[in-house]
């Protein structure tokens, strides 16, 4: 405003007469003042915007043609990030397969015949029970385990040396299975009183006893012979076998020998027929090959246990034990096959056959309970024994009502009857 001001002030002053020249004039200083103008408004604007038109277009023309440099990347250990490890649900912890209970065979010392109890963990079964007036020994030896009830009971044959004793045994602890050969002879009636379920034994089954399995390798089929279609069963604790033969004899005999020699050598054998001289064959014994071997034995008119029969287990190699000397014997069997042994009488192995004298001999009972009696070609104090017991006793004991054989003090000491707590017996 102030340049247009100043050329109207020219043009009022008094030379503008000749108006011509003025006018010449007048538009030479009004284009300058007009240039002018532009190049101050021009300067004005470019100095807010940091330079002139000029520079500004500069500016934009660096910009335009300029190499951004790239800025430095900080490096990191994992460029490349890994893929997160996907979290795997916790695992229960596995339960360890609980380890398998120790076994426990007994050989009960029931006189002239045969009982054996096998107790696995909670399961307890019975083979065989003994002669008649065997109860109390067998229940003593249940009762020592803690048993209150049985799960089975195997009866090999009818014959009463093998079953006389199962009736009172059967009706106290109520067996539920039962497994018979022929029959169960006089525990028959006693079995279905308890109503135990009854069951033929054949060769080929297996029989679940508690954690252990029984194989039955006889008989196959009955002869009509009692004593060689003896159930016989093969029992396998901690890796050990076990032969239990009943009275087995004879072509069955033969036959389960064969079986065995398949296997492994026997551990221990029960012995067939308390050691009668027509069982336990030097071939039956070849093949078998057994370490240890257990008669169950009293005193008996028929000779039991025969030199034949021990002449050819020492000759197999067999440590030999019977009930008649040993008294009941234990065996517990750990589920590694740690074997330990335990003697109701002495621990010595029999090493000859040493005939018994009759179990017949049961006297008058002559002789007050109180006073020892004397007798015998050496004068020395007699006392007696029974077929089952581990005991001597006075005469007139009560533990006398079922056998009462006399014998010398000395000679019971010597053979490992302790003396009866009831009737107090001399010493």
């Amino acid at each position: 405003m102030g340049i247009l001001t100043q050329i109207e002030q020219m043009t009022e002053r008094p030379w503008r007469s000749s108006r011509g020249a003025v006018s010449v004039v007048f538009v030479v200083v009004l284009a300058a003042a007009l240039a002018a103008a532009v190049v101050l408004v021009s300067a004005g604007c470019g100095s807010g915007r940091g330079g002139g038109v000029a520079g500004g277009t500069a500016s934009v023309s660096t910009a335009q043609t300029a190499t951004p440099t790239p800025k430095a990347t900080k490096k990191h250990k994992h460029a490349t990030p890994k893929p997160r490890p996907t979290k795997k649900p916790a695992a229960k912890p596995t339960k360890k397969p609980a380890a398998r209970p120790a076994t426990t065979i007994v050989f009960v010392n029931v006189g002239q015949g045969d009982c054996e109890i096998i107790k696995s963990g909670s399961w307890t079964g019975l083979i065989d029970g003994g002669p008649a007036g065997s109860e109390g020994a067998i229940e003593s030896a249940l009762d020592r385990l803690g048993v209150s009830r049985l799960n089975a009971v195997v009866v090999t044959h009818p014959h009463a040396d093998h079953t006389g004793g199962l009736p009172g045994v059967v009706y106290d602890y109520r067996p539920k299975l039962a497994y018979v050969g022929e029959g169960a002879g006089s525990a028959a009636s006693a079995l279905r009183s308890v109503r135990a379920r009854v069951t033929r034994a054949r060769r080929g089954m297996t029989l679940r006893f508690g954690a252990l399995r029984a194989k039955v390798l006889s008989p196959g089929s009955l002869s009509g012979d009692p004593n060689e279609d003896s159930v016989v069963l093969l029992v396998d604790a901690g890796g050990k076998e076990f032969l239990f033969t009943g009275d087995c004899t004879g072509a069955n005999e033969a036959l389960v020998g064969s079986i065995t020699a398949r296997g492994p050598p026997l551990y221990l054998l029960k012995v067939a027929h308390h050691g009668s001289s027509y069982s336990t064959s030097s071939s039956f014994l070849s093949e078998t090959s057994p370490k240890f071997a257990v008669i169950s034995v009293g005193h008996n008119s028929y000779g039991h246990p025969t030199p034949e029969t021990i002449s050819r287990l020492k000759a197999a190699g067999t440590r030999i034990y019977t009930t008649q000397k040993n008294g009941t014997i234990t065996l517990t069997v750990s589920s590694t096959g740690l074997v330990s042994w335990a003697f109701g009488k002495s621990s010595r192995p029999v090493t000859s056959a040493s005939r018994s004298s009759s179990a017949g001999g049961g006297g008058s009972g002559a002789g007050s309970a109180g006073s020892g009696s004397t007798g015998g070609s050496g004068g020395g104090t007699k006392v007696y024994i029974t077929e089952t017991g581990e005991c001597y006793h006075r005469a007139g004991c009560r533990y006398l009502s079922h056998s009462k054989i006399p014998i010398a003090l000395k000679a019971a000491k010597a053979q490992g009857y302790r003396p009866c707590s009831v009737c107090d017996p001399p010493q």
